[in-house]
């Protein structure tokens, strides 16, 4: 009858009413138990909320926290199993028996009773087979390994969202920045193009050139307004990285002491290449995976050898006819499942096989993180060479609209000259923004690259401030160049502390001392003895070489600069020097040729306001 319940099963999908619960609740757990918004949101805290918040790192973490469940629960299957049973039987007769004597064959003709016709058993045993053991102990290694794969997985999740959170966060605030100056000239380019459908209506102009005109305000028009939805674009995505609500207003704000300074990179390619190889997630989790394949392997070499199993159990029968009671048993049994010779090789074949493949994507993922080093590398240099143009450029336009806000604006066309310098000032000014928020995304694809963490080790708290302030830490390191743990150089002044222990070799001063009782032998003897210690402590001083031990403690390129020096290839070093006119160039970069031009623009009228605003 329950069989044939189970068998009456059919789906059963989700009512409407149902589902409309279940969204319902969905969008109400999905902002809940979050620190509100209480001011203009900077880097920092973008990042931190996104870190603490985001569901695509929340999940990563619960992946990470359900592997670790995992790994307790295997550690119990390398124990022995134990296991109680009791029950009870009753029959609806007595269980008689008769026997009968192999030796006469007379059978007896009275039956006896060895059993209660209802009786109870129970018993507690206890075995352990070592085959067993081994396997879960070569399992409990595989899901160890598995919770560090999580780990893994978790921090390419975390690089992946710091970078996204960077990029949309330097997108929209250079857009926001700019837009409170895009209000005006969206305004007088719309008044521009009232009046010119007025002349054209009015027919005070040849018909050809007042459409141009129209068509150039509209273009103007249009650029500035596609800026407005760039902006919504980008603080939509960091919204939805913040998981902040759809919609929500927020407004953004600059790193303290912002300057526009481009993140220097000080490492060589070699450094970094190493920095991929031994940092990048993706690398550590292939890593494990091998570990994981090698003990496949070893689960299929130990799944071939016979099984021993430890018994011990103690045992109750409640048979009044059965003499004791309780009673305990120990036993040991061998048992080999002879078919496992014909499987086990290509079992073995298929989890070396599996190890192959392992490695194989582990060197192919070497050769893409090399790649994306050397291209990311080139990404950085080329958007830093982009954003100085830029920031070039931006300051020709503002010289070109200062001066053309200082004409008369007595005909239409002035008008328009005017919105046109507006529309293309606040152009250059924004492709300058653009151009460092592209710095910024190139440098911190650079940084995901390199596997760099954006958080340290350990934090303080997993509050908003704390993940803030911590990440500050780090992107102060990051924008000063230091990308990269400084070296461990005091591990280096232990091994300086013995070599200057070899001083106490001046121990050989006491050698003075066994020559006095040289000085009883005969006289002659005496005096070559007094010069021997002369030469020994000669010979000390030439020991002290270990003094050039001491540079050796600085840098070994020491040693270099002394072989560079008899090759004498420095006199043809002077020479080059030849080329310091280019010395002479370098005041002329763009960087310092700028500040020049701005201040001569400004000073031919200080009374002016700027339409465009700039970072302070």
């Amino acid at each position: 009858m329950i069989s044939a319940a189970g068998c009456a099963l059919t789906p059963e999908p989700i009512t409407p009413e149902e589902r409309a619960v279940l969204i319902s609740a969905d969008r109400k757990h999905l902002f809940e138990n979050q620190e509100p918004v209480t001011g203009p949101i900077s880097l920092e805290e973008a990042i931190a909320r996104a870190i603490k918040y985001n569901y695509d790192f929340r999940l990563t973490a619960m992946d990470q926290a359900l592997q670790n469940r995992q790994l307790d629960l295997t550690r119990y299957d390398m124990l022995p199993k134990l296991a109680a049973s009791a029950g009870g039987t009753a029959r609806s007769n007595e269980n008689l028996t008769v026997s009968e004597n192999t030796r006469t064959g007379v059978r007896s003709t009275d039956p006896s009773v060895s059993q209660d016709q209802e009786r109870a058993t129970a018993d507690l045993t206890m075995s352990w087979n070592v085959l067993d053991f081994g396997v879960s102990y070569y399992q409990a290694r595989q899901q160890a390994d598995r919770t560090l794969v999580a780990d893994e997985r978790r921090r390419r999740v975390l690089h992946s969202v710091a970078q996204q959170v960077r990029s949309a966060y330097w997108q929209a605030v250079s857009g926001e920045r700019i837009q409170a100056a895009i209000a005006p000239v969206l305004e007088e380019a719309r008044s521009a193009l009232a009046d010119a459908r007025a002349v054209e209506q009015q027919r005070l102009r040849p018909p050809l050139e007042v459409l141009r005109y129209q068509k150039a305000v509209i273009e103007i028009m249009r650029q500035l307004e596609s800026v407005e939805q760039d902006l919504a674009i980008a603080k939509a995505q960091l919204r939805a990285l913040m998981n902040l609500q759809p919609g929500q207003p927020f407004t953004l704000a600059l790193p303290q002491g912002f300057k526009r300074d481009v993140p220097p990179v000080k490492l060589t390619l070699e450094e970094m290449e190493s920095a991929a190889l031994t940092n990048r997630p993706e690398l550590r989790e292939e890593q494990y995976q091998q570990r994981i394949s090698s003990a496949e392997v070893r689960k299929a070499i130990l799944r071939l050898l016979p099984g021993l199993t430890f018994t011990g159990s103690g045992n109750y029968d409640s048979n009044s006819y059965v003499q004791n009671n309780f009673w305990a048993e120990a036993g040991l049994r061998v048992s080999w499942n002879l078919l496992t010779l014909l499987s086990g090789p290509a079992s073995i074949a298929a989890a070396e096989a599996q190890q192959e493949l392992g490695e194989t994507r582990r060197l192919a993922l070497s050769m893409a993180t090399l790649t994306q080093v050397h291209v990311g590398y080139q990404q950085y240099q080329r958007a830093r060479r982009n954003f100085e143009q830029a920031d070039l450029l931006n300051s020709i336009e503002q010289r070109i609209f200062d001066n053309t806000r200082n004409a008369e604006a007595g005909e239409a066309q002035n008008v328009l000259e005017r919105v046109r310098a507006a529309a293309s000032a606040i152009s250059s000014e924004l492709s300058r923004d653009r151009a460092y928020a592209d710095v910024q995304a190139a440098t911190a694809n650079l940084m995901v690259s390199l596997g760099l963490d954006p958080l340290p080790a350990e934090v303080q708290g997993h509050d908003i401030k704390a993940l803030s302030a911590a990440f500050g830490e780090m992107n102060a390191n990051w924008q000063s160049g230091q990308w990269m743990p400084p070296a461990p150089v005091p591990a280096l002044v232990p091994v300086a502390a013995p070599v200057a222990a070899p001083v106490p070799v001046a121990v050989a001063a006491p050698a003075p001392a066994p020559a006095a009782p040289v000085v009883l032998a005969p006289a002659p003897a005496a005096a070559p003895i007094a010069v021997e210690p002369v030469e020994t402590v000669t010979s000390v001083e030439t020991v002290t070489p270990v003094a050039k031990a001491e540079p050796v403690q600085t840098e070994a390129p020491a040693a270099k600069v002394e072989a560079v020096q008899p090759v004498a290839p420095v006199a043809k070093a002077e020479p080059v020097e030849i080329v310091t006119p280019a010395a002479g160039i370098v005041p002329v970069s763009m960087e310092q040729a700028q500040p020049a031009l701005v201040p001569t623009s400004r000073k031919s009228n200080p009374n002016r306001k700027p339409l465009i605003s700039n970072f302070r």
